[in-house]
């Protein structure tokens, strides 16, 4: 009878983005799973066996199918449930399978085999022996000993020591030899075993006995419900909201450690690769060995030995960033994201997935729970849980005996009025100082992002917005003209502000090195950190920094968003927000949503010891609702007052938005191509099958970075009410724009639910 591979090629062409039929030769024996190469167009491709059957389709009953042409490995190197999960994620992501399958299994590029390890010395007397008991087991013993690192692969150990399968039986047996499974490259040795995490404690810091701390009614209760939903054996999502410093990684903890007890593992996401370590440390005190770090910036020998420590069972607690929601741990039970709201849980390369997301599916895949954490949770979160379409558990108090600090909020326009044009409030510095003389210390934050200028008026606050989107417009000083990045509304900059007349109407953008500069000359003996993307370009400079100002050897610490989550200094008793406009007037619906998330955020970081801390907000819009409700710690009202302004605008959770990015290293080629996609699109729009649905077309438009790396970018975004219906549209449209000339040299960037402009 004759058999067929259905197989994933490995290409990134959209056009050939599918998976075809091939006939299996009765000398190969195929399972899904393993990679074999094929013809594909004439040419030799790897592909990936996802099917086997005996019957093909009937559109290819009469077809001469090509032969698979030989297997690239022998065994099962992808799980089917990673198969199932790249279906899934090139679907949502509106990607390309292909590169769907190297984000979801990165070892690929590698293959499984078989090691042998040499387990004793050559010195030993007993293995002194048995160069007269068996010059056969010595032959074998002293080819390991000359090999680096005392192992190499069973292939190459058998060629070369001449020895029989019963031999290396009896040596295995006997424990003179052990055999492991790896994973290795081209062009990468594995006898380096790779830590697989950073700044492990010394055997003696560890107290895996059991818990080192004990659980507040907040803490507990959480404990028991997410425990309750657990064994419950359906998939599902709990919100925790727990206020900053409320102790939710002791929550995270105690669950871990219960799933563990039942047999399961868990993985743990924090929002950036910094914070990796820092969390590994409170988890390894309890959890020792089974604890790993996983994140993209590990080498790809690192990552393979990690991962056959994870699949293997050895490793059960994954830690880690966005990628680390891929871990193939075996009884994966429970996946945690803490500050579930970060932005860094949406991949910015295709497939531009949201962690999330691949969380949901992954615990419906094994029946298991995603617990989101957050003192500032997503809008969409939140929403969901207030339509029960996800759970919410809260946990309202900080831990001990510590409050949520005073929040004092800054009118800058009345610093102007009063002759004070430096960038810290009267107030601010009254603080510092009394800070310093109480040798207590300050953080200073400053969100930087230098593409983002906007228009301010420092008179009466006023900023130029779109008329159409309600999003500031982005002043480009190419053209000299401020445009909308949504619907490309353009006009020129005014020279007087258009609410007061006031000729104080600026370009606004200010950076953390500027702070730190002007700080340095208010405070000229006060030694000073920085934490920002400039000073922490190497590995270990963020942990550096962090560690420096703990052990109080400055007295201020000047960041960006870095310092706004995971930290937790006793002697910090002052945070200074040095212009909450900056966040506040991105051209971004969300930008009201993450102002209102830095702020508290940041403010958290302020008292978390028994002395209590304080908080100054400097701003030019003070009676702005995102401002005041993170004053007051009133997330409750933001979240009210925000969501019927997206409702009103339509903007998500109530509708959906994908965008495409097109890049071209020519500008006219991206323009002409932007608005080839757009006609396409709109020739969708007002066909049959779409005509009477409710989708909005938006652009082309410039990106907020017209400009980056050398490519020109212009974006087209579509907006509609039900994400299946507008994912098949823009898919249809895509493929449409694909078939013409515009699309020469293209490249496309599809997001689902951007993140950011």
């Amino acid at each position: 009878m004759l058999r067929y591979a259905e197989v994933l090629v490995d290409v990134a062409n959209r056009r050939l983005d599918q998976s075809y039929h091939y006939l299996i030769p009765e000398y190969l024996i195929l399972s899904i799973g393993m990679r074999v190469l094929v013809f594909l167009q004439n040419r030799k491709v790897q592909g990936l066996v996802v099917n086997v059957t005996n019957e093909l389709p009937i559109e290819l009953a009469s077809v001469n199918l090509k032969p698979v042409l030989e297997i690239v490995d022998e065994g099962s190197l992808v799980p089917q449930e990673f198969i199932e999960l790249t279906h899934w994620l090139a679907q949502t992501t509106i990607c390309s399978v292909a590169q769907s399958l190297h984000t979801v299994w990165p070892l690929l590029n590698g293959k499984v085999e078989e090691w042998v390890i040499l387990m004793v010395s050559v010195e030993d007397p007993d293995v002194q022996t048995l160069q007269w008991l068996d010059a056969e087991a010595f032959r074998a013993i002293a080819v390991l000993n000359r090999a680096r690192s005392k192992s190499i692969s069973l292939k190459t150990f058998l060629k070369r020591a001449n020895i029989s399968e019963g031999m290396l039986a009896k040596l295995l047996q006997q424990g003179w030899l052990k055999k492991e499974t790896r994973f290795v490259t081209k062009g990468l040795g594995s006898e380096k075993k790779a830590s697989g995490y950073e700044g492990s404690l010394d055997n003696n810091q560890r107290l895996t006995s059991g818990r080192t701390y004990e659980l507040s009614l907040d803490q507990a209760t959480v404990v028991r419900n997410v425990w309750a939903i657990l064994e419950e054996g359906s998939p599902q999502t709990v919100l925790l909201h727990g206020v900053t410093g409320s102790g939710k990684t002791d929550v995270y903890r105690e669950l871990i450690a219960k799933v563990l007890a039942q047999g399961g593992d868990a993985i743990l996401l924090v929002p950036e690769i910094s914070l990796t370590s820092q969390v590994a440390r409170y988890f390894e005190i309890q959890f020792g060995e089974e604890v790993i770090i996983l994140h993209s910036g590990l080498q790809p020998r690192e990552k393979m030995r990690a991962w056959q420590d994870i699949m293997s069972g050895q490793k059960r607690i994954v830690i880690g960033a966005r990628s680390a929601v891929f871990a193939p741990l075996p009884n994966l039970r429970l996946i945690i994201l803490d500050e579930e709201h970060d932005g860094a849980y949406k991949q910015d390369e295709n497939p531009k997935y949201h962690a999330r997301e691949v969380a949901r599916k992954r615990m419906e895949q094994r029946n298991g729970v995603v617990l989101l954490g957050s003192a500032t949770p997503s809008l969409e979160a939140y929403a969901a849980a207030q339509s029960g379409k996800i759970r919410l558990l809260t946990m309202s108090r900080r831990i001990g005996e510590s409050v949520l600090p005073p929040v004092e909020i800054v009118d800058m326009r009345n610093e102007l009025a009063q002759g004070n044009r430096s960038m810290f409030s009267q107030l601010l510095q009254r603080k510092l100082r009394q800070r310093l003389e109480r040798g207590e210390q300050t953080m200073l934050f400053l969100n930087r992002r230098g593409y983002s200028t906007f228009v301010v008026c420092r008179e009466c606050g006023y900023v130029v917005s779109c008329p159409n989107c309600d999003i500031a417009l982005t002043y480009h000083s190419q053209g000299q003209a401020m445009r909308c990045h949504y619907c490309n509304h353009n006009e020129l900059p005014p020279h007087t502000c258009p609410q007061c007349g006031s000729r104080y109407i600026r370009f606004f953008g200010q950076g953390t090195q500027r702070v730190e500069e002007e700080l340095q000359g208010l405070l000229p003996e006060v030694p000073i950190l920085r934490l920002d993307f400039d000073t922490t370009r190497s590995s270990e400079a963020h942990r550096i920094i962090l560690e420096s100002f703990r052990r109080q050897e400055a007295s201020i610490l000047v960041g960006t968003q870095m310092m706004a989550k995971g930290l937790d200094f006793p002697n910090v008793t002052l945070v200074g927000v040095i212009s909450a406009d900056q966040t506040l007037n991105m051209p971004d619906f969300r930008a009201r949503e993450r102002t209102f998330q830095l702020l508290t955020q940041v403010a958290g970081r302020a008292g978390r010891s028994n002395t209590p801390g304080e908080v100054v907000i400097q701003t030019y819009s003070p009676t702005d609702g995102a401002i005041m409700r993170a004053a007051h710690h009133d997330f409750q009202g933001f979240f009210w007052e925000e969501i019927r302004y997206r409702k009103e605008r339509k903007y998500p959770p109530f509708t959906h938005i994908i965008r495409v990015l097109l890049l071209h290293e020519k500008e006219d080629r991206v323009i002409k191509g932007a608005h080839e996609l757009g006609a396409c699109l709109m020739r969708r729009m007002q066909g049959p099958e779409f005509g009477n649905t409710e989708l909005d077309l938006l652009g082309p438009a410039p990106a907020v970075l017209s400009r980056l790396k050398n490519q020109w970018r212009w974006q087209v975004s579509v907006k509609g009410r039900y994400l299946d219906q507008l994912r098949a549209f823009l898919h249809q449209g895509v493929q449409d724009f694909v078939k013409g000339s515009a699309s020469n040299g293209i490249t496309l960037n599809i997001e689902v639910d951007p993140l950011s402009s």
